[in-house]
């Protein structure tokens, strides 16, 4: 009893550290990806001053980010903001030994562009 209860201690500690960098790792490349995205200004909404995204170009930047940096997941552009979703897995070392494999990680960041009215 006490090694089962000393290998969930273990596994609790040492799992739950990489879930919570994988976590992390997460919102950091969601974020990026978000801040990429939220860069693509539609060059017509600039020539008239109204700094509008490019909503295919700014998925398709945001979503090649996520790629890039080998993770998985979506981007999504409403008005003048790009939310990013990272989603995938934190498999686990020692509590696999118990039957827990993996964590789900679903982590979002939101980006917005930047527009002459937002500049002080």
């Amino acid at each position: 009893m006490t090694a089962g209860a000393f290998t969930l201690l273990l596994g609790l500690v040492v799992d739950g550290g990489r879930v919570i960098d994988s976590r992390l790792a997460s919102t950091r490349t969601a974020a990026q990806a978000a801040r990429s995205g939220a860069d693509a200004l539609s060059a017509a909404s600039v020539r008239n001053g109204k700094d509008e995204i490019a909503v295919a170009t700014a998925i398709n930047r945001a979503e090649k980010y996520l790629r890039d940096a080998g993770v998985t997941g979506f981007a999504r552009v409403v008005g003048p903001t790009v939310t990013v979703t990272v989603t995938g897995r934190s498999t686990t070392v020692i509590l696999s030994v118990i039957g827990i494999k993996s964590f789900p990680i679903e982590e979002t960041q939101s980006a917005e562009a930047i527009n002459q009215g937002a500049q002080p």
